[in-house]
């Protein structure tokens, strides 16, 4: 009887434990930050994307072949595996940030008529 009570209560003491880490950010400090890139291919421009400790990834890109700015929305999950659009011109991007901080990947328009890859580094304060 002993043992079932110790072992319920070292369940519950667990389902506390990480409940407390579900609502807490999830991304491991080292990937969050801004982070400056290049894409080239079939379209060429700079980007500059902030990965936000909660996983959601905001910023702005700029095309040098239509000359057009666009805002940039998406998400990183806590491998480092990060995805992000365009919302003027569809751009799709799908990479990962490896262990030196770079967030390196490919791109292509969501009509699959272009693509290529890109290049980022994380900014240092």
């Amino acid at each position: 009887m002993l043992r079932k009570l110790l072992a319920v209560l070292a369940a519950a003491s667990l389902i506390v434990a990480f409940a407390g880490i579900a609502g807490a950010d999830y991304l491991s400090p080292k990937l969050v930050g801004e982070y400056q890139g290049t894409f080239i291919g079939d379209d060429y421009g700079s980007f500059l994307v902030t990965v936000n400790p909660d996983g959601s990834i905001t910023g702005h890109a700029h095309s040098n072949l239509t000359y057009q700015d666009m805002e940039v929305s998406g998400a990183c999950q806590i491998d480092g595996t990060c995805e992000f659009t365009t919302t003027q011109t569809p751009l799709y991007f799908k990479g990962k940030i490896d262990f030196m901080n770079r967030l390196i990947g490919k791109w292509a328009y969501t009509d699959h008529s272009g693509r290529g890859s890109f290049f980022a580094i994380i900014q240092q304060e």
